[in-house]
């Protein structure tokens, strides 16, 4: 006769658990299982370790570390310190770019002969003042939005190019039209995530000027110049320059941080001033404002020969060391005169403005 088993559960009663024994729980697959991850996940995460202290020097057998042929379950131990690692390797080696520095810069001076801007308002009817306050407002809105500082740069290229190249003479109306698109182009072009263009219409343009009229100028900007993109900057010159020269092992930390702000600073500044961004290449502007940086560096660092390391620009660039000489002093006079040059502009300031302290 086949018995039933009385279930406590159904009666109310709580069922009392009892005690499984050793021998019981290793037939149970399922502890048997759960066991069986458990010590391999210990055990891996033990040998992690000994693998992490090995690579820091604290175990000098590296040859006895135990190889795991286990199946690897991620941990989030593992997964935290693999990130730190690739990271770290990133930072340290700060000359990856090195081997093709002297290749990059020399590709972006020869484009610079037929993509830099020149004499850019000479047939337009904008004045210089409404195009430094286009640029002014540029930094506010491309530093608002979060954009990289190379963005800034080629959005300036963008519409000093298409002044240019323009056939019909432009009017102080064209200008704002011009100088949104020109962001926007600049934004899909450089950015990872670039600004939408709804956001464009309703927070830059203010709905100012309509989706149709953005777009149909992008076409125009892009068909007036050719689609060249792809030209040079300060932005990029100057870091170039830097790089191939190795400024940052000459400096400490601190001082080499304080010079890139400097450069960042008066690159965006020489944007504002027509008479040097409209008669001089990307290359000669960007060794002269690092000119200047190095002369208010060695200010602070007595150890850095300042002329020196110019005299190295000026035959890595090819320049002339008097014609760099007399850009720079035209660079230092902008930036000892720019806020009363232009008293209203105050977004570079704003945006960019910075002091030794910061970096201490």
């Amino acid at each position: 006769m086949e018995t039933t088993k009385y279930n406590r559960s159904l009666s109310g009663v709580p069922e009392i658990p009892r005690r499984v024994s050793k021998m019981e729980s290793i037939r149970d697959p399922v502890r048997r299982n759960l066991t069986s991850l458990y010590n391999d996940a210990f055990g891996l995460k033990r040998k992690q370790e000994r693998i992490k202290r090995s690579l820091n020097g604290d175990i000098d057998d590296k040859e006895n570390i135990p190889q795991c042929k286990t199946k690897i379950y991620t941990l989030p131990q593992e997964s935290t310190f693999a990130q730190i690692k690739i990271i770290d390797i990133v930072h340290q080696d700060t000359q990856l770019l090195k081997p093709y520095t002297n290749e990059i810069f020399d590709h972006l001076k020869e484009l610079e002969k037929k993509s830099t801007p020149q004499d850019q308002l000479k047939q337009h009817n904008i004045s210089q003042s409404l195009r430094a306050k286009m640029v002014d407002w540029m930094v506010e809105v491309l530093c608002s939005y979060k954009c990289s500082d190379q963005t800034f740069f080629i959005a300036v290229r963008i519409l000093d190019f298409y002044f240019v190249k323009s056939e019909r003479q432009l009017e102080v109306s064209d200008l704002h039209l011009s100088g949104v698109t020109s962001m926007f182009i600049a934004a899909k072009y450089e950015e990872i995530h670039p600004m939408k263009l709804q956001v464009v219409h309703d927070k830059i343009a203010h709905k100012k000027l309509s989706i149709d009229q953005i777009k149909k100028k992008e076409s125009e900007i892009l068909q007036t110049i050719g689609f060249d993109l792809c030209g040079a900057t300060i932005y990029e010159q100057y870091n170039l320059i830097l790089q191939n020269c190795q400024i940052e092992e000459k400096l400490p930390l601190k001082h080499y941080r304080y010079l890139k702000k400097l450069c960042l600073y008066l690159a965006k500044m020489i944007l504002y001033e027509y008479d040097l961004c409209s008669q001089h290449k990307y290359t000669l502007l960007g060794a002269s404002l690092i000119f200047v940086g190095f002369k208010i560096v060695e200010q602070l660092e007595t150890n850095f020969n300042a002329e020196l390391q110019i005299k190295e620009i000026s035959l890595q660039c090819g320049l002339e060391h008097e014609q760099l000489i007399e850009v720079a002093a035209k660079v230092l006079n902008l930036a000892k005169n720019f806020e009363k040059q232009y008293p209203n502009l105050e977004n570079l300031k704003k945006f960019n403005g910075f002091q030794l302290e910061e970096e201490q």
